[in-house]
């Protein structure tokens, strides 16, 4: 399996100079099989890199999978060039039971008040699936299981099993929310990403930012090493990276949620944050 970061900021896109090194697209992340079947996570910004490096007037065949529909997360599909191309056929999964139904979202962000092309006006194939959590099912060799995870709206992370190789994403967690949940727990999802090869996890806040941040449905840096501990994860990728957080602070905020791991005697997690244009072979 082979993944590809190709958007791995939160809530915004940042360009600039600030943000080189870890990137300041939205998230987008490209998973591929032994058989080079496409698997694309979630349409934000990044998904237009993605795009534009792929083949420019081939039709593709690919699966997109949503996290969740707000902006951050949707908001590169209109700039998405193989929708343009007549034969692609994109099958679109989501959580179900959002505010509004998944083709709503998507066309909603393209109404002619905002986007000069209507969804139902793309040449693409598109198929919208909306999904329950826990709700496994099959993409070429890649079998895919969503968790529902701890955000103000349904938010999927998804688990990619590909024989004994795992991944596991989940960004727009906010893990200490389990607590509060009579649905769901903390170890269920630990469970959920037990063994990962590579577990993606959201980091959007140092402990201090978190207390001015609590219920936004965000992690800290701390809480993912805590989880990929408890998950015996093999690596952790911080993810979701805050918009206001240049690539320097975000060094140092690894630095010191790792320090206080140590320092709470925690076991040694191979930790890293993710980084635009970065492929990992599984």
């Amino acid at each position: 399996m082979r993944i590809k970061f190709w958007g791995t900021r939160g809530t915004r896109p940042t360009p600039g100079r600030r943000t080189l090194r870890y990137g300041g697209n939205t998230t987008c992340i490209e998973v591929r099989d032994r058989h080079d079947n496409l698997i694309i996570i979630d349409s934000g910004s990044g998904i237009a890199e993605l795009g534009a490096d792929l083949a420019q007037d081939t039709a593709l065949q690919a699966h997109l999978l949503i996290t969740h529909t707000h902006l951050d997360h949707i908001q590169g599909f209109p700039f998405f060039p193989p929708a343009f191309v007549p034969g692609t056929h994109l099958t679109i999964v989501g959580p179900a039971g959002s505010a509004k139904s998944l083709q709503a979202a998507f066309a909603d962000q393209m109404d002619p008040a905002y986007f000069p092309v209507r969804l139902d006006h793309m040449p693409a194939d598109m198929e919208f699936i909306e999904r329950n959590p826990g709700e496994t099912f099959e993409v070429g060799g890649l079998s895919i299981t969503p968790h529902l995870l701890m955000h103000p709206i349904p938010t999927f992370g998804y688990r990619i099993d590909e024989g004994t190789t795992r991944f596991a994403f989940a960004t727009d967690n906010e893990i200490s929310m389990f607590a509060q949940d009579q649905n769901g727990s903390l170890n269920e999802f630990a469970d959920w990403c037990r063994g990962a090869n590579l577990l993606v996890h959201d980091a959007q806040y140092s402990r201090e930012e978190y207390k001015t941040h609590a219920g936004f449905g965000h992690s800290t840096f701390g809480e993912a090493l805590a989880l990929a501990q408890q998950a015996e994860a093999q690596q952790l990728a911080f993810f979701h990276h805050d918009p206001m957080h240049s690539d320097a602070d975000v060094d140092a905020l690894i630095e010191e949620a790792l320090g206080d791991h140590r320092q709470a005697g925690g076991s040694r997690v191979v930790a890293f944050p993710a980084a635009e244009d970065q492929e990992i072979v599984l």
